[in-house]
């Protein structure tokens, strides 16, 4: 989530709520009810903040993303905490220095880290975090640091996207896109090929069965798919999925699929995991929609794979490199759609991510157990 904060929303969440009708010696109430963390996928840790690694109290925190009128309510959550906006700082010409505490970042513009030097807890309102992992700042620190992201938060909005653009290709209206820019009535293109058909009776494969997979299984299932999925934990899932494989039944499965989502994160594990095997696995016939993150997939040899036939086509949100520069023969793909990293975006992903980053910032002053903790040696 590499965008601004929407201020309205989030004013208007909290004062639709009348979370702030209390005092600020009275003890703030939660933000989120336990339904709601768990139909957003939310993963309580097993620990109080106290006895994780790198704790100590909040004096000073960073926020990014956030004007004036945020942090006064940010504030009355915790208001022996000062609260130090980056853009209220830039808006006023003073340079920001000292030291904090924590920051709130998205890990996408990890540029914010260069005004922390030591931090007890980092919170990311985006789910990725393999910048802030990367991150000088934050290698320094050897894991004495609390790291909390923003997973599920945008599962619902990005689900939708992998089914526009499933639907999309089901339907060619990438093709009929172009002949309209070129305003051809061409009812020939569907003769013939494989250009319209359905989704219903096909198979859906889920690479990664975390929040955003679950929900767009459960969209896919509702459109009269099979569902499949692969996760690292177990092969638990709800009943809206048909079977859950381990990592390595992956080819097993590609070889079954007439969708394959990627969902996966970035992580040693995971970059380059799409390469070349796995694109001769897939269904001539198949379609590849990426929403997890660009590192995962080999660029060089799904392009050599798309040019070869080895699949039908392409949806991708996420490439690598990102941006995608303007000369990469990606664009040029007549079987590929790219959408520029944006999945995840709208208003109720921000409302959404904002809200979890205030019940977080309520349990580490309370010390209750903090909601999606990331383990930092997995990256996720």
């Amino acid at each position: 989530m590499q965008h601004q904060i929407s201020k309205v929303l989030i004013i208007s969440f909290l004062v639709c709520t009348g979370f702030f009708t209390a005092h600020a010696k009275d003890a703030p109430k939660p933000i989120l009810s336990d339904l709601q963390i768990t139909q957003l996928g939310y993963k309580e840790a097993s620990k109080l903040p106290s006895e994780l690694k790198g704790h100590r109290p909040l004096n000073r925190v960073l926020v990014n993303f956030v004007g004036v009128g945020e942090i006064k309510l940010l504030q009355s959550i915790a208001p022996d905490i000062e609260f130090v906006s980056i853009e209220a700082m830039g808006e006023s010409g003073n340079k920001i220095s000292g030291d904090f505490d924590a920051i709130v970042l998205s890990c996408g513009a990890p540029a914010s880290l260069k005004h922390v030097t030591d931090v007890a807890w980092v919170h990311s309102f985006a789910a990725g975090v393999e910048d802030c992992l990367s991150h000088p700042t934050l290698i320094a620190l050897n894991g004495n640091y609390i790291l909390t992201n923003g997973r599920g938060t945008a599962a619902a909005t990005i689900a939708e996207h992998v089914i526009a653009m499933t639907m999309s290709f089901s339907r060619g209206l990438h093709i009929f896109r172009d002949s309209q820019s070129n305003a051809s009535w061409d009812r020939q293109l569907i003769y013939g090929t494989t250009l319209t058909t359905t989704v219903n009776g096909k198979t859906m494969l889920i690479l990664g069965l975390g929040s955003i997979g679950k929900e767009v299984a459960r969209r896919a299932k509702a459109l009269g798919m099979r569902v499949t999925a692969t996760r690292n934990s177990s092969r638990e899932g709800p009943d809206y999925v048909d079977y859950v494989g381990l990592a390595d039944e992956t080819l097993a499965l590609v070889k079954e699929a007439d969708v394959v989502v990627n969902t996966l994160p970035a992580t040693p594990s995971t970059k380059g995991f799409l390469d070349g095997k796995f694109f001769k696995a897939m269904k001539s016939s198949a379609l590849l929609v990426s929403v997890g993150r660009g590192a995962t997939t080999n660029t060089d040899d799904l392009i050599a794979a798309l040019q070869a036939g080895e699949l039908r086509g392409a949806a991708l949100d996420v490439t690598d490199p990102e941006p995608l520069p303007t000369d990469h023969p990606l664009w040029k793909q007549k079987n590929v759609i790219i959408t520029p990293h944006i999945a995840g975006t709208g208003s109720g992903s921000i409302d959404g991510a904002f809200k979890l980053m205030l019940e977080n910032l309520r349990r580490y002053q309370s010390d209750e157990p903090l909601l999606n903790t990331v383990n930092k040696e997995a990256g996720y």
